[in-house]
C-alpha cells in the first residue's frame, strides 16, 4: 500500500466514524421525539374525547333527548 493510499483511507475512515457519530446523536434524539409525541397524541386523543362528550351531552340536552 503507497502512503497516498493510506492517507486516503484514513480520509474515509475519518469520515465515517465523524457520519456514524451524527446518525447515533440522530437515532437517540429521535427515539425521544417519539416518546414525546406518543405522549402528546395520547393527551388529544383524551381531549377530543371529552369534547365530543361535552357536545353530545349538550345537543342532547337541546334536543330534549334526556
Amino acid at each position: 500500500m503507497t502512503p497516498q493510499e493510506h492517507i486516503t483511507l484514513t480520509k474515509y475512515d475519518l469520515y465515517y466514524e465523524s457520519r456514524m457519530t451524527k446518525m447515533e446523536t440522530i437515532s437517540e434524539e429521535l427515539k425521544d421525539n417519539v416518546k414525546e409525541i406518543k405522549t402528546d397524541l395520547r393527551w388529544m386523543l383524551g381531549l377530543m374525547l371529552m369534547f365530543s362528550g361535552i357536545m353530545l351531552g349538550m345537543m342532547a340536552k337541546g334536543f330534549h333527548w334526556y
